[in-house]
Parts: structure tokens; sequence; C-alpha cells
């Protein structure tokens, strides 16, 4: 808390100001005292919102939140310099207060999904959530600064208006796209993740890698422990479409499963952060995320659709055709049942065939038995559990001859039964330190990126992946990192 300035107001409308609590992009923030005598707190907001015709219902929204976990909105005016008041919550932010563990993070986890479910239930959408905008109240952590979010179905109209905090912003608020309560999902895991491990999942260094891991990347969790593990994880998916809402975020959290699902909320990709986009929409809107004004600070190749690794719909009708491809007496027998199992080939023909000739059936079963044979294969690994690591690559830019960017990441790719969920152990060592056993699910082929959040040093570097469980493998790759000033 600081003193006043000397351009800063004595009041403002009936509100007197008594100190800076703060200042941003969106305006600066003072204690003040109400005609009451009450203590709040006041945004003056930047020139230029008072003639938007929708910031007197966005304000109105706001006023509807309940008032669950939040600083309830008790004031705003357009006149002149635009303000609102709030209530005031003495106590420091997330941010200030760092890490929490246990019981400390789950009531953090509850008490801000909560808030995120009150301010959706209103059409609002809060646009900027991050562990700046959560006090930790006397009584409880309190979500602020969602009066000024749009409400829920307005699109950004001002180039500047890239509304947020990078490390905390979806894909879809990097590229411009309309926002939903979805942004704030994402934003939600991000702050847990942070408050957890003191870092957020796509690291907090320079604006260029961190938008490149938004948009590609996968998470990085640290020691985020269970329960809200597997459902940070689904919350971090890349498509909003994927993620699941805030209400049965709240709901899974206090340990009731989300209405109208199989207590489940992160069946959609075990152990990774959501599905890859396959809506071809959805991908453009990433592709075009090059022309905001952010994409002059990308590096090349920043921002560049993701790959399709959308899984096959095989293990489906393998598993049909799988029984219809065995040796001819079983398909007979569950064909013809009620029939003696001395005679099914004389008894099966003409019921199948209803009239025709034997070769017809002949003729049938060589056309199925080719294709169905290597699904058959892959059922069988399906019921083994088995987990294979194909390869290690690195994803990262060549800037000379054998010799890459100081921001790179390998990639492990493995491959496990497709539609079934196979955790497996893990470890990288880099440079012989070893970082410690790990453990990640695996649903048909995914891919698993050690993000350092920070740059590999100039030089040479080596990699090792260990596959631990199910099965055991490793591979290794060696690179060199270009000197910076090369």
């Amino acid at each position: 808390m600081n003193p006043l300035l000397p351009e800063d107001p004595p009041a403002v409308g009936p509100y007197r100001l008594l100190r800076r609590l703060g200042a941003g992009g969106q305006g600066v923030v003072y204690l003040g005292q109400g005609p009451d005598g009450r203590p709040v707190a006041v945004k003056l907001l930047e020139d230029g919102l008072a003639d938007d015709h929708r910031f007197a219902k966005e304000i109105d929204a706001a006023r509807r939140v309940e008032p669950f976990c939040i600083a309830q909105v008790l004031d705003a005016s357009l006149g002149g310099r635009p303000y609102i008041v709030t209530e005031y919550v003495e106590g420091p932010t997330l941010q200030e207060a760092g890490r929490h563990v246990g019981a400390d993070l789950q009531r953090l986890a509850v008490a801000t999904a909560t808030a995120l479910v009150a301010i959706h239930r209103a059409g609002v959408v809060h646009r900027d959530f991050k562990p700046a905008n959560v006090l930790l109240g006397r009584d409880g952590p309190r979500v602020i600064d969602f009066g000024i979010a749009r409400a829920s179905g307005h699109s950004l109209t001002v180039t500047s208006s890239i509304v947020g905090t990078p490390a905390y912003m979806a894909p879809e608020q990097i590229a411009g796209a309309p926002l939903g309560p979805a942004v704030d999902v994402f934003a939600w895991a991000s702050v847990i993740v942070f408050a957890a491990t003191g870092s957020p999942p796509f690291g907090n260094d320079s604006l260029p890698v961190v938008i490149r891991r938004i948009l590609h990347d996968e998470p990085y969790l640290g020691d985020l422990p269970d329960p809200l593990r597997p459902i940070v994880l689904s919350c971090l998916a890349k498509d909003p479409a994927a993620r699941p809402a805030m209400q049965d975020v709240l709901l899974r959290l206090i340990g009731a499963p989300p209405a109208g699902t199989a207590d489940d909320l992160t069946g959609r990709r075990g152990g990774t952060a959501g599905p890859p986009v396959s809506s071809p929409r959805w991908k453009a809107m990433l592709a075009g995320a090059g022309s905001l004004a952010v994409s002059g600070a990308l590096v090349a190749g920043a921002i560049m659709l993701l790959p399709d690794r959308t899984p096959t719909a095989a293990p489906i009708p393998s598993a049909t055709e799988q029984k219809a491809s065995t040796t001819p007496s079983p398909p007979a027998k569950k064909r013809g049942t009620g029939k003696t199992p001395s005679t099914p080939a004389k008894k099966s023909r003409p019921t199948r065939t209803g009239g025709s000739n034997p070769t017809s059936s002949v003729s049938r079963q060589p056309t199925p038995k080719p294709t169905a044979s290597p699904r058959k294969t892959t059922t069988t690994a399906a019921a083994a559990g088995t987990v294979r690591l194909a390869s290690l690559t690195l994803d990262g830019q060549l800037t000379g001859p054998n010799c890459y960017s100081p921001s790179l990441f390998p990639v492990a790719l493995l491959k496990g039964p497709s539609g079934k969920q196979i955790e497996y152990g893990y470890r990288w060592v880099v440079d012989g330190q070893d970082e410690g056993w790990k453990t990640d699910w695996v649903t048909g082929t995914v891919k698993n990126q050690r993000n350092p959040f920070g740059a590999f040093e100039p030089g040479r570097h080596t990699i090792v992946f260990h596959l631990l469980t199910p099965s055991k493998d490793r591979k290794s790759v060696s690179f060199t990192v270009c000197d910076r000033y090369s």
C-alpha cells in the first residue's frame, strides 16, 4: 500500500481516496472510504470506457454475481472518469503469498472455482484470472477484478485488447477469438498449478516462448498432487470445447461426479492436457494468431497449426471383426444358437445364405480375414497393456550447421493401446542428471515433452528418456546449442 501521488484525485464521487493499492493496464486501485465510513476498493479506470455502450451492461452483470468467494461490486459510475467500487478485502494476493500445500491448496481450489461459477452464472467472463487477482482474506480466498470483464458472447473490439496476463491466457485468447467461460477454466487451472508449484504450467519467462508453449506444448505440473492433478489436466485442453464447465470442475473438487458424466473429467485424453485440436475452425484461429499485435514479439514458427494426432476408431470395429474372423466353429455356435454343436456347418449355411449356395459364404470369409488380422494384433496388445517408446526427437530451431537455438524441447513419442488408458512410468536424464521417476498416461500415440522453462546453455548436451513401466526401453539424443552471440 502506497501513499497518494500528487496527480491522484482526493475523491472519486462520494468516495474519499486514502492510499494506492496498486496500478495496472486497466487503471489504478485505491483504498477508499464510503459515505458510511466503510473501507472500500475504488478502481479508477482508463478513459474511453465511458463511451462504450456495453460497459453499463457489463457493470450491471457484475452486480448480479452472487457474493460467493468474490469481492462484491458495490457501485460504479460512467460519468466523467469511470470507476468501480468493490468490497475491500484485507490480505495479500496469491501472487505475494506464493505456494500452497495440502488442505490449504484444496481450499484455494474450491473457493476460486466457486467464485468463477458464480461469475459465469451471471453471464460474465473474467478474462484476466491470475494469482494477483486472488486475495487471501481472513475469511478465505476472494476473486477480484471481474467488474470490467466482457459480458459473455461479446468479442473484443479494439486492437490492443488482448486482455489477460500471458502466462495464464488460453490459446483462444492469444488467437484473438471470441471468448467464453472456457477461457477462465484454462486460467483457473494455470493459477492452481502456480499455487502448488510456484510457477505457471507454461512458464513465465519470455513472451514468445510462453506463447509457443501455450499453443503447442503439454503443461508442466511439477508435483501437483491428486485429486487436483487430473482435474487440472482436463482444464488445460487446447481446444476450449474439450474443457469441462467450471460448475463440473467444482463438483469434481467436492467429490461429486459432474452431471451426465461417467464420473470422470479426464476421459478425453489420459495424462495430457486434453485432446489435440481436431476442429478446422479452431485450427484456423490458432493459425491466425500471428495477425495479433503480440505477433511482433514471436519468434519464427512460434505459432503453427496443431498436428493431427486424433486416434483412430479402430478398436470398436476390430473387436467386432475379430469375432467374425476367428476359426469357423465359434461363429457357427454364436449365430446358430440353439442348434446342436455336432452339425454347425450343415445347419448354419442354409440359415445364413437363405437359399444361396455355399459359394457365397466362402467368398465372404477371405475378405474380412486379411483386414481383421492386424486389428486382432492391436486388440491383443491392448489387452496386454503394452507401452512402446517409438522415438526421441528434438523440437527446436536449427540456427547453424548441426547447432540449435537455446529454446528447444526433447520429445519422446510413446505408443500404447488405442481406446484404453495405460499408466506408464518414466524418467528424464539430462546431461547425466536424473530428474526422478514420474508417471503419466497414454492412449494411442502421445508425446511426452520435457519443458525446462528455460534455455539450454551453449555447448553439447545429451538427453536420455527411460521408459520404466509397464515395459522397459530407453532412447537418447545428443545435440549442440549455439552460442547466443556467435
